[in-house]
């Protein structure tokens, strides 16, 4: 009886499931989890002691982590799930900034940040008074299947459906504010992962703003850079790349099997060694180091000397060069990146518009800086730095938005309530004191005291 009943409520919830992802539409917050909390003191200890150490970090803020899940579509079109990781200020008498990160490759399922914890970035971040918000990405944390690596639609489409999904996400804590400001930046495939969603918001999202964007060390050039370098006979240190490319673009264009690709050997191997359970390390103990002695030479003269060469197109399909960014928008790039050369960025610069483009700017890191890994940090930094010099932290209660908390926001909420003025957005939230969606005296009240408080 037992049984019976357990496997009733089973179905039930499976049933219920269908029933939500019918009615779900893309960003919408599936569910959230509390995952854990840190103090200004133990994060300013922990900055201390990395990278960010150089800048003499001040952690500012509490902050909380949470895991997401939330609607999104797949490289095929179809709804789907996604997971991310968001980190808040603890401190709801402000409205913070959106920071949307893209993290670099992973293929562990369980490497996804929502699956972990808080690191240096994430904390440095959001105790400096930013919203955290970092997709796992298909594929990746709670989603199964292959990952669509370097496609940019399905990729920008995870990004701003986690977005949204983070701002209810906001709402729903009811006392964590967002503002309108919105940084993006990534690093490697999110560095890829940045600038497909910068181009897609600007061609296609009349209601996102982006404040600023910072795209860092991303294979922008698949079809030429990328496949120069894959290509070569050079060595490699990440050799799975290629068959991690060439497997997401299989199972998106249906382009054919794997071993109409890959010597058998390899074509073998790769439906396990790609399951999601399995780190890169793992699986380049079973590649050549040099990445192209995987694939049939047949394959390797198509790619020579065909320039219509379905694969090379749909590459070609996938770059992100040849439009205008309409926003601020920083490249950075180390000059002795090995892993996503440098000639990417360049590439990229100029088929942006280069100097030409008053919003583009590009950011060199010298041989000194080492190389795609050792870089990293100081990229990271230099879009901080950036971001820091435009943030803007709007107070509670500063209904004229000047970012000073005086009489004249007593004066404008007066104005506010007596003209009947109907806000909304980050404007109803800066000037409801009391969080009742309704302005009126009770509001002019708690502001007043709130100003006598702060002195």
């Amino acid at each position: 009886m037992i049984d019976v009943i357990f496997n009733m409520f089973k179905l039930l919830i499976l049933l219920l499931n269908i029933v939500a992802l019918s009615f779900a539409e893309r960003g919408d917050l599936i569910s959230f989890e509390y995952k854990d909390q840190k103090n200004s003191n133990q994060i300013q200890y922990e900055l201390d002691s990395s990278d960010a150490s150089q800048l003499n970090p001040n952690a500012i803020y509490n902050i909380k982590s949470y895991s997401i899940v939330y609607e999104t579509i797949d490289q095929f079109g179809q709804v789907t799930q996604a997971s991310g990781s968001v980190v808040i200020p603890d401190d709801n008498n402000f409205a913070y900034p959106i920071y949307l990160f893209g993290h670099g490759t992973q293929i562990r399922r369980a490497s996804a940040p929502s699956m972990n914890g808080f690191n240096v970035l994430n904390m440095w971040v959001s105790t400096a008074g930013y919203i955290f918000v970092e997709p796992d990405y298909l594929g990746l944390g709670i989603s199964e299947g292959l990952h669509p690596y370097h496609l940019k639609d399905v990729t920008a489409a995870t990004m701003i459906d986690m977005l949204y999904a983070s701002k209810k996400l906001c709402s729903q804590l009811s006392d964590v504010a967002n503002n309108e400001q919105l940084f993006i930046a990534g690093y490697s495939e999110g560095g890829y992962a940045a600038m497909a969603t910068v181009k897609e918001i600007e061609d296609n999202y009349s209601d996102i703003d982006i404040t600023m964007s910072f795209p860092m060390a991303g294979a922008y050039d698949l079809s030429g850079t990328m496949v120069d370098l894959m290509l070569s006979e050079e060595e490699y240190a990440d050799p799975f790349y290629l068959p991690f490319f060439v497997l997401s673009y299989i199972e998106k264009y249906n382009l054919g099997t794997l071993d109409m690709f890959f010597k058998s050997e390899y074509a073998q191997g790769f439906p396990e060694w790609f399951n999601g359970e399995h780190s890169g390390g793992y699986i380049n103990s079973f590649l050549p180091s040099i990445p192209i002695h995987m694939m049939l030479p047949e394959v390797v003269e198509e790619f020579e000397i065909n320039p219509d060469f379905e694969f090379k197109l749909r590459l070609q399909d996938n770059d992100l060069t040849n439009w205008t960014p309409q926003n601020p928008m920083y490249l950075y790039h180390g000059i002795s990146d090995e892993r996503v050369p440098y000639n990417n960025s360049v590439v990229a610069f100029e088929s942006l518009g280069g100097d030409n483009n008053p919003n583009l700017y590009f950011e060199t890191l010298g041989e000194s800086y080492g190389g795609h890994q050792e870089a990293a940090p100081y990229c990271l930094i230099g879009a901080f730095i950036k971001s820091e010099e435009v943030k803007i932290i709007n107070e509670k209660g500063d209904s004229n938005v000047d970012n000073i908390l005086n009489v004249l926001d007593v004066i404008e909420l007066i104005d506010f309530v007596l003209d009947g003025a109907n806000l909304d957005g980050l404007q109803l939230w800066l000037s409801d004191m009391n969080d009742d969606n309704q302005l009126n005296i009770f509001d002019i009240v708690l502001l007043v005291e709130r100003i006598i408080q702060n002195g």
